[in-house]
């Protein structure tokens, strides 16, 4: 009797260490319309039930069950991945006499109260000589590289006025940046403006001189506004799909201090993100990341990172996401040192983060269509964006209608839903019912051989 329930726990706990294979799921497509093409962002379940790295088992079809051709788009290709804008910022501006700029010690800053507005102007010592008009722009002490201004100015209207751009720190010495034309036009026709002015090379000086060429333009030519142009760029955080992975297993080395923390993807994951939460809060740390596919392979290096999770005053501050090269793996390692910071005596989680692929797809035939993964088809009408859409441009595809995902094939048990493993190959139920059947052939050629010989002894 002991020997059966000791049996029968055994028999238990190996079920429960069984992991169910993922089923083969069907997605349905929602386009509505009668287009030529659409465009689908897949969900965390097609990454979930596909059983290739790269989506090789996804197919197509319409109502009547015929494929229908796609194409697959990175999510790079379709999404920009940083900002530009402009920022425009008004400069101070000082008209004063070429002269005054050689000795720079007898400026003097003074304001000057007019009807209505009180004004900033510089002033010269040297205010009784006459000599050229020039122009000083003050940027500000710290101000971003300035390349571009925009200027705005009276007079001269229909001709070309030459300039030059000096720009200088010390009011002493000044270095040639550039110059430009200016013109501005009004006919009854057309208008023309060009009032930028590009500078050579971008520069952080404070000060600025702006200058006509031909000394004889100064009489016709009055600056009146100078605009500063930066153009920043900005990063865009992209739409990632995570997914936490589960925790199998820790190994700890007590003579070499080496902590390994294994994991297990239930999925085939594109994970080009990785994100490590630390158990204990003020934890600094450098952490090795390994991969594998099958538990008899080596583990293969993938990157080394350093991790922390600090509070000070109340505020958490965690360590960036590891960025990867993207990688699809069934077993990831976290390998911990302890000369290296270490890791207490709780488990960190990790969670897999990856960019999702766009499929561009023909709408040919009858919908409803339907979107399959998780099988081993032998035709897949995959093909190449330029051979789907030949005359293709990105602003194009971004165009396209958008037909959603929706999941057909489900299980109502969301544990059996949660232990679903991709990585696992489905049971071949053929295989086991011809074993099955075998099995019971021999049991019943057992059972005759038994009663015959049963017969025998009794005669």
């Amino acid at each position: 009797m002991k020997t059966s329930r000791a049996m029968l726990a055994t028999l238990l706990t190996a079920l429960t260490l069984i992991t169910v294979p993922a089923i083969a799921a069907s997605f349905k497509l929602d386009a509505s319309g009668n287009e030529p093409f659409y465009r689908s962002i897949l969900t965390k379940e097609v990454y979930q039930h596909t059983r290739s790295n790269a989506l090789q088992d996804l197919t197509i079809s319409n109502a009547t069950g015929e494929q229908v051709p796609y194409a697959l788009m990175p999510y790079e290709e379709l999404h920009p991945q940083t900002a530009t804008s402009l920022d425009r910022k008004k400069l101070i501006l000082f008209p004063i006499q070429e002269s005054a700029l050689s000795n720079p010690n007898g400026l003097r800053v003074q304001l000057e109260k007019n009807t209505g507005n009180t004004t900033l102007n510089v002033i010269s010592s040297d205010a009784g000589s006459k000599t050229n008009t020039v122009y000083l722009v003050d940027a500000g002490k710290k101000h971003s590289p300035l390349k571009t201004l925009s200027v705005d100015w009276q007079g001269g209207e229909g001709k070309l006025l030459a300039v030059e751009i000096l720009t200088s720190d010390d009011l002493k010495n000044w270095s040639y940046s550039g110059n430009a034309v200016l013109l501005k036009s009004v006919t009854a026709s057309n208008s023309i403006l060009q009032n930028t002015l590009l500078l050579n090379n971008a520069t952080e000086a404070r000060y600025l001189q702006i200058r006509p060429i031909e000394p004889s333009s100064t009489k016709t030519f009055n600056l009146t506004q100078v605009n500063a142009e930066y153009n920043s760029v900005q990063a865009i955080t992209p739409n990632l799909l995570w997914e936490k992975i589960n925790f199998t297993a820790r190994k700890q080395g007590n003579k070499t201090g080496q902590v390994n923390i294994d994991f297990e993807s239930l999925g085939h994951y594109p994970a080009s993100r990785l994100r490590l939460q630390l158990p204990q809060d003020n934890t600094m740390t450098t952490v090795t990341i390994q991969v594998r596919n099958n538990s008899n392979e080596e583990w293969a290096y993938l990157t080394t990172a350093s991790a922390y999770s600090l509070r000070q005053k109340g505020k958490s501050f965690t360590s960036p996401d590891i960025v990867l090269t993207p990688t699809v793996a069934r077993y990831w390692r976290l390998q911990f040192n302890q000369s290296s910071g270490g890791i207490g005596t709780e488990n960190p989680t990790l969670s897999l983060g990856w960019l999702p692929h766009t499929v561009v797809w023909n709408g040919r035939g009858q919908a409803p269509f339907t979107l399959h993964v998780g099988d081993n088809p032998s035709i897949v009408n995959h093909v190449e964006i330029a051979s789907l859409i030949p005359d293709f441009k990105i602003e194009k595809i971004q165009a396209l209608a958008i037909a959603g995902l929706t999941t057909e094939v489900s299980t109502n048990d969301t544990t059996a839903e949660q232990a679903a493993n991709s990585w696992v190959a489905p049971i071949d139920y053929k295989r086991w019912l011809l074993w099955g059947g075998l099995f019971l052939g021999v049991l019943l050629l057992a059972g005759m051989a038994y009663s015959l010989l049963k017969a025998d002894t009794k005669e």
